[in-house]
């Protein structure tokens, strides 16, 4: 009888942990960390501006630097996911903006200008943020600042981006 209670209770700890692993292999962060997908750099944001306008989708830039355990942690669970999903491809132009130690880039208004001068630019020199722009620039959604519930984020960046697509809309229905 002992042999078969220390036989169940190995049992049951052994299904434990299949049960803990199964879960941590089946977590967004699992995949997102093993994900190749990279999150597009923000090189031109003048013609990114004039897909947004073609579109009619707001550009998602997303502040980041290069020593930020929150921004990598942003990014492969819930950036990189979000571009490995397909469903916003046809809902926003995502792209990042690494402040401290990515390429010199074109603004909305065709000046060559450092990610650093951007960042400033959208007052997003605290990483990560995430700041939701027009076709000009102008920001049309509500920033998100900081991650702190991986849960709840992609709803607060669904809202930001339907309010985005919505001023947008507004926008070019108005003839502005």
């Amino acid at each position: 009888m002992a042999g078969q209670r220390a036989g169940g209770v190995s049992f049951v700890r052994a299904l434990a942990v299949c049960m803990l692993g199964a879960w941590a292999c089946a977590s967004p962060l699992a995949f997102a960390n093993a994900s190749p997908v990279r999150v597009p750099q923000a090189l031109d944001l003048a013609s990114d501006g004039l897909l947004a306008q073609e579109n009619g989708v707001p550009i998602m830039l997303v502040f980041t630097r290069e020593e930020c355990d929150f921004c990598e942690l942003l990014k492969s669970a819930v950036v990189q996911p979000m571009i490995l999903s397909g469903e916003y491809e046809d809902r926003a132009i995502i792209r990042e903006v690494m402040i401290d130690k990515g390429p010199d880039l074109v603004d909305f208004e065709g000046r060559t200008v450092s990610p650093f001068s951007v960042a400033n630019d959208f007052d997003a020199l605290l990483t990560p943020t995430v700041v939701f722009v027009g076709p000009g620039g102008r920001e049309v959604g509500k920033r998100l600042i900081g991650i702190n519930n991986v849960d709840m984020y992609l709803w607060y960046l669904d809202k930001s981006l339907a309010d985005g697509a919505a001023a947008i809309s507004k926008e070019t229905s108005e003839g502005r």
